[in-house]
């Protein structure tokens, strides 16, 4: 007997797995915002589920093995920005799960074209879960090259 999935065309295609890791594997792009010199890192949401953007607890990220600091660190979604201190009153705005978002952090000096070692944390909280308050935390590491803001495509 043939497998059920021989009969049919599109259950035998190969599929792309599609990443669920916070940090994008994407170039980091130069780009100044506000007047502030810094770079974006491509990110996206862990979560199984679309999640509000008060249930981010924290964003952290550590460039070339130097914590940034959330101080200056913007999360650019959906033609908005927002300052991370800010995302605990924002349960009215949400984060879908199929769209990307930027953090951008600001830096004046040159990272050079890369590679550069990059590592993000995303700490979440599911407003799902019934039991109580759980938070989970999602790191991710990639090494990255750095695009120019001439070079780089559109956000």
């Amino acid at each position: 007997m043939a497998e059920p999935s021989a009969s049919i065309p599109w259950m035998s295609r190969p599929r792309k797995r599609i990443s669920r890791e916070f940090l994008a594997d994407a170039p980091l792009r130069r780009t100044q915002l506000d007047g502030k010199r810094g770079y974006l890192v491509k990110v996206r949401l862990t979560s199984y589920r679309s999640l509000p953007l008060s249930c981010i607890e924290s964003v952290t990220l550590r460039v070339n093995g130097k914590d940034v600091g959330e101080h200056g660190l913007l999360l650019l979604l959906n033609s908005d920005q927002y300052r991370l201190g800010e995302l605990g009153a924002l349960g009215n705005r949400w984060w879908f799960i199929l769209d990307y978002g930027h953090i951008f952090f600001p830096c004046d000096t040159d990272l050079g074209a890369g590679p550069v070692a990059v590592e993000g944390t995303l700490v979440t909280v599911e407003p799902y879960m019934t039991a109580g308050r759980f938070s989970f935390t999602n790191t991710s590491r990639r090494s990255l090259a750095v695009l120019d803001a001439g070079t780089a495509q559109p956000i």
